[in-house]
């Protein structure tokens, strides 16, 4: 199916290539349905496109990668949700803000990071609680 976006244009995405996302994202619930729009030659961030709003996408960074240390406990409820049955079949991305345009200030969202399923096509943005991340740690250090 092709899927007008604001950024990236008319785009062919198969329908596998959607993720459902039962409660929608925080402040988004009425879309349901997001797919990755990779940046090449990039596997630090990729864009998580909604299917039914050209113009909402959310910057993602693998938080592994940049917060070594960085650890999300699901809860047993969330698992089963996600049809997670071992650490391997979770996808765990942290929401990117680019403060002015400016790469150098772009902060994660720690505290709220997207979880995925990419096997049972499913997705969560969860919130952890009595954690000691921000919503805003800096990505690169000045």
């Amino acid at each position: 199916m092709q899927i007008s976006t604001s950024r990236f244009g008319t785009i062919e995405v198969k329908p596998e290539e959607i993720f459902l996302f039962p409660a929608g994202v925080p402040a988004f619930e009425d879309l349901k349905q997001f797919f990755f729009y990779p940046i090449p030659e990039n596997q630090a961030f990729t864009w998580l496109q909604a299917a039914a709003d050209p113009e909402v996408a959310f910057l993602l960074a693998d938080p592994f990668l940049f917060f070594p240390g960085y650890a999300v406990e699901l809860p047993a409820s969330l698992q089963e949700e996600l049809a997670i049955k071992k650490p391997a079949d979770a996808l765990v991305y942290a929401v990117v803000t680019i403060p002015d345009g400016d790469i150098r200030r772009a902060t994660a969202n720690l505290v709220g990071p997207v979880v995925i399923n990419p096997t049972a096509r499913r997705g969560m943005q969860i919130v952890l609680e009595g954690t000691k991340y921000t919503t805003r740690h800096p990505l690169f250090m000045e």
